[in-house]
C-alpha cells in the first residue's frame, strides 16, 4: 500500500495526522526566536519525532525554500539538528540546498519538493544522480504523464492528492517573495467594468478521492494530503478519510465525501489528473474553509482522545504453578520486553485457558499497539485470574513504546569550500529581454546588446523586426523556452526549435532542469533563465557542472548577497523591469471572461492600488508581473563591481521607444527615468 504523507503545521497537527492514520508527517521547524506560522519549535520537533517514531510513523522535515549564501549556514544547521532528532528524511525545493545537504548529511534520505518543478524524465534522472531518493511531482501532470514517469523512474515518486491548489505552476510563484502578498487576497480584478471579483486568483481544493483506483495502479511510493497552513482539524479530516479508503481498498463513502467537502475551500476539483479545464478549478473563496464549529470540535475530540492502533504486537505468556507468570511482547521491529506477574495457584474448580488470556491480551485499546497473536504455555491444573494480566500488559506496552523511540544516528560531513572564481576583468555586459518583436527597433539594434532574449514562439514568428538582430555579428539571439512543456506540446516545441536553428539561433534559455538535456541534444548552447531561482553559490556550482553558458539570478537578492556569490558560471542579474510573480497553469483571463484578452487586459491591482500586468504565454497561459518596475541604474556602482558577467533589462509592457531609452540610460547614453519604479530588495 502507498505511504500516506500528511502535512502538519503545529505540534497538535502532528497528533491529528498520526491519530488519523498517516504513515508519515511532513513538518517544518524553526531555530532561535524566529518562528513561522506553520512551523514547530525545536523542542516541539524533538517531541514530535519521538512521538512518531514510537508509533511507526515517519517524520519528514521541510526546509526553507531558496536560501541565499548568508542564510545557508542556518538552514544547514537546522538540517543537522533535525537529523540528530532522528527524522526520517529532509525535503527541499532548492537545487543548491539539495546539493549541500547531500554533502553535509551523506546518509540522510533527501526528498525533492514539488517546487523544484520536475515535470519530465530527464529531471528525475538528474535528481537520482544527485542522490535524491524521492521526488514530489507537481500537480499539473495528467494521469498518462504520471504513468509514463512512474514506469521507469529512478527515484520514488510522491503525488499530491488532497489540499489547496495554487494558480501558478509548482515552483513558479514569486508573489509572496517579491510582493509580500498571498495570491488569494481580495482585489478588484478588472475583468468586467465595475465588477468586484473578490478572489480572482483563488482556486478550489484539489480532491482525488474519486480516483483511488487509478492512483492504486500508478507505481508511486506515496500520496500527500493536506497543507501545513491549515488547521489540525482539517489535517485530521483529510488524513482520516484517505487512511480509511486506502486501508480498505475501496472508494469513498457518502460520509467520506461529505466530510471532505465540509472542510474544503471554495469547493473541490479533480485538478489536472484527467485533463480538467483550468476554468473549472478556479474558486471564489478566500483560501480558508468556512469552519463548522461542531464538526471541528468533534474532529479535535477524536484525535486528542484516542490512539490509532497501527503497531503490530504479539504476546507470549507462560503459567507455571506457584511461579510468577511471564509475559513477553514483540513488535514489528523485533523489539521484545518481558515482565513477570503474580504466581498462579492450584485450580480447584476452573483452570486458566489460553482463550481467557487471549481475551485480555487482545484488549490493547488506548495504546498504539494492535495484538496480532498470543502464544500461551500453561501447566495443567493451574489458575490465574485473567485480570492479573491486564496491568502487566499495560506496563509491558509502555516499556515497548519507550524502546521504539531509539534510532541510529546519521553520519555528518562538512560543506566543501567552493573555489573562488576569477574576478571578471571587464564590467558586465548589458543584455536585453523582450516579450514581443514589436519592442525591437533600429535604435536598440545600434546599442548592440550582446544577448537578446525573447520567447521561442516570437523568435520563429517571422517578424521582420527580428532579422537585423539575427544578422548582427555582435548580437546573439537567445530563444527562451516556455517554463513548462507538456507531452502534448513537445512536438510543437521541437518544430519551433528546428526552425530557430535554421534561422541561425544557437542559444536557448531554460527554466526547467529537465530541458537542459533536451535542448542540448538538439545542438543548442544553454543559458539559465531567472525562473531557475538561483540564490546561492551551491546552485551556481550545480549549473556550472551542467555546462550552462550563463545563469540568471532570482530577483529578490540584496546587493551584498549578489556580491558574495561564488560565480563559477557566468552570472547575470536583472537590473530593470517587472518581475514575474505568477506563471499560471491556465489562462486566468479566459477562465473569468470566456475569452482571452491578454493584449487589452488592464491587470490586477496590488495592495497599493498599482496594476500588475497580465500577459499571455505559450499555450494560452498567463504571467502576472509586478506592478512596479525594478530600476537599479541609480545603484550602478554596486552591481558593476559585483563580479557579474552581465546585467539584464527585462521589457514587458514597454513600447519600442521606451525599451531603447531605458537601454541608453543603463549605458549612460541618456538620462531617461521610468515611472513607477522600485529598487526591490537590492
Amino acid at each position: 500500500m502507498k505511504e500516506l504523507v500528511a502535512c502538519a503545521g503545529s505540534a497538535e497537527g502532528v497528533s491529528a495526522a498520526v491519530q488519523s492514520g498517516a504513515d508519515a508527517v511532513l513538518i517544518g521547524f524553526s531555530i532561535g526566536e524566529e518562528r513561522g506560522a506553520s512551523e514547530l519549535t525545536e523542542d516541539e520537533l524533538g517531541r514530535a519525532a519521538q512521538f512518531c517514531r514510537a508509533r511507526g510513523v515517519k517524520t519528514y522535515v521541510e526546509l526553507d525554500g531558496s536560501p541565499s549564501d548568508d542564510q545557508l549556514p542556518q538552514v544547514l544547521e537546522k538540517a543537522r539538528r533535525a537529523a540528530r532528532m532522528g527524522v526520517d528524511a529532509l525535503v527541499a525545493e532548492d537545487l543548491g540546498l539539495l546539493w549541500a545537504l547531500r554533502r553535509v548529511l551523506p546518509s540522510m534520505p533527501l526528498h525533492a519538493g514539488p517546487g523544484l518543478g520536475i515535470h519530465d524524465a530527464d529531471g528525475l534522472r538528474m535528481c537520482a544522480s544527485m542522490g535524491i531518493r524521492r521526488v514530489a511531482l507537481p500537480v499539473e501532470l495528467s494521469d498518462d504523464r504520471l504513468a509514463a514517469l512512474a514506469e521507469d523512474s529512478p527515484v520514488e515518486l510522491e503525488i499530491y492528492v488532497q489540499g489547496p491548489l495554487c494558480v501558478s505552476f509548482a515552483g513558479r510563484c514569486m508573489l509572496p517573495a517579491l510582493a509580500g502578498e498571498p495570491c488569494r487576497r481580495q482585489c478588484v480584478s478588472g475583468f468586467k467594468a465595475g465588477l468586484r471579483d473578490r478572489h480572482p486568483l483563488s482556486m478550489k481544493d484539489l480532491s482525488l478521492i474519486e480516483e483511488t483506483e487509478l492512483l492504486d495502479r500508478l507505481p508511486a511510493a506515496a500520496l500527500r494530503v493536506g497543507s501545513r497552513d491549515r488547521r489540525p482539524e482539517y489535517c485530521a479530516a483529510v488524513t482520516g478519510v484517505w487512511a480509511r479508503v486506502l486501508s480498505a481498498g475501496r472508494g469513498p463513502t457518502a460520509d467520506d465525501r461529505a466530510l471532505l467537502e465540509a472542510v474544503a475551500s471554495g469547493g473541490s476539483t479533480g485538478g489536472y489528473l484527467r485533463g480538467g479545464e483550468f476554468s473549472a478549478m478556479l474558486g471564489a473563496a478566500s483560501g480558508k474553509p468556512e469552519e463548522d464549529s461542531a464538526l471541528y470540535a468533534n474532529l479535535r475530540r477524536n484525535y486528542l482522545n484516542r490512539e490509532f492502533q497501527r503497531v503490530p504486537v504479539t504476546f507470549e505468556v507462560e503459567l507455571s504453578l506457584e511461579k510468577p507468570f511471564t509475559l513477553t511482547a514483540r513488535d514489528d521491529r523485533d523489539n521484545s520486553v518481558t515482565l513477570t506477574g503474580a504466581a498462579p495457584e492450584l485450580a480447584f474448580h476452573t483452570e486458566t485457558t489460553p482463550a481467557m488470556l487471549r481475551t485480555e491480551l487482545f484488549n490493547t485499546a488506548g495504546t498504539p499497539f494492535r495484538c496480532e497473536g498470543v502464544t500461551a504455555v500453561i501447566d495443567r491444573g493451574v489458575w490465574l485470574n485473567p485480570r492479573e494480566v491486564g496491568p502487566v500488559r499495560d506496563r509491558l506496552l509502555q516499556e515497548l513504546l519507550l524502546r521504539r523511540t531509539g534510532f541510529e544516528p546519521r553520519s555528518e560531513g562538512e560543506l566543501p569550500e567552493l573555489p573562488a572564481p576569477a574576478v571578471p576583468a571587464e564590467p558586465p555586459v548589458l543584455t536585453v529581454s523582450v516579450l514581443r518583436c514589436a519592442q525591437l527597433s533600429q535604435r536598440l539594434l545600434s546599442l548592440a546588446p550582446p544577448v537578446v532574449y525573447l520567447p521561442l514562439e516570437e523568435a520563429v514568428s517571422g517578424d521582420k523586426r527580428l532579422e537585423p538582430f539575427l544578422d548582427s555579428p555582435h548580437i546573439s539571439v537567445c530563444a527562451a523556452l516556455p517554463p513548462v512543456i507538456f507531452d502534448s506540446e513537445l512536438g510543437e516545441v521541437t518544430e519551433m526549435l528546428l526552425k530557430a536553428r535554421q534561422l541561425g539561433i544557437q542559444e536557448v534559455s531554460v527554466s526547467d532542469l529537465g530541458h537542459v538535456a533536451f535542448v542540448r541534444k538538439m545542438g543548442f548552447e544553454v543559458r539559465g533563465d531567472p525562473a531557475l531561482a538561483v540564490r546561492n553559490s551551491c546552485t551556481l556550482a550545480v549549473l556550472s557542472g551542467l555546462r550552462l553558458r550563463s545563469a540568471s539570478l532570482r530577483g529578490d537578492l540584496t546587493a551584498s548577497q549578489v556580491r558574495a556569490l561564488k560565480k563559477n558560471v557566468d552570472t547575470e542579474l536583472s537590473v530593470y523591469g517587472r518581475m514575474p510573480l505568477i506563471y499560471s497553469a491556465g489562462c486566468v483571463i479566459r477562465a473569468r471572461t470566456g475569452a482571452c484578452s491578454c493584449d487589452s487586459f488592464t491587470g490586477l491591482p496590488d495592495a497599493s492600488g498599482f496594476m500588475s500586468p497580465v500577459t499571455r504565454c505559450f499555450g494560452c497561459r498567463n504571467t502576472v508581473w509586478s506592478s512596479r518596475k525594478l530600476h537599479l541604474a541609480p545603484r550602478s556602482r554596486e552591481y558593476l563591481t559585483a563580479g557579474l558577467w552581465g546585467v539584464r533589462l527585462n521589457f514587458t509592457t514597454e513600447n519600442a521607444e521606451e525599451c531603447a531609452r531605458v537601454a541608453e540610460r543603463y549605458l549612460e547614453l541618456g538620462s531617461y527615468e521610468p515611472a513607477s519604479t522600485t529598487q526591490g530588495r537590492f
